[in-house]
């Protein structure tokens, strides 16, 4: 885990919330961590799906979602909660700028 790219992460976020009511912003420096904290890690994890593919096959043509796709989808369905959550805390579209996650979600 890069704790560079998470920190980078923190900032931005938080800076996305500079005209926000301070109160608001230390009620929400946790939820803008863990967000920071999902953004790198399912940056990784859609690499390694792009890479590796969704589904894993067994020698006996079994086929099965690979382990890091379900964490993925699951890690998702939390990242998405977590940013519905301080859009509405901050009035406004908190992530807004497209970045490789949102690439890769518009291509799968």
């Amino acid at each position: 885990m890069n704790k560079t790219e998470i920190n980078k992460e923190y900032e931005h976020l938080k800076n996305l919330f500079k005209d926000v009511d301070e109160s608001k912003v230390s009620l929400v420096d946790e939820l803008l961590k863990q967000t920071a904290f999902l953004t790198i890690q399912l940056k990784g994890m859609s690499k390694t799906i792009s890479k590796e593919g969704a589904l894993q096959y067994s020698n006996k043509g079994n086929v099965r979602e690979s382990p890091t796709y379900k964490v993925y989808l699951k890690s998702l369905g939390i990242y998405q909660g977590i940013v519905k959550t301080l859009n509405s805390i901050a009035g406004k579209n908190v992530i807004d700028e497209d970045d490789e996650f949102d690439s890769f979600m518009a291509n799968h």
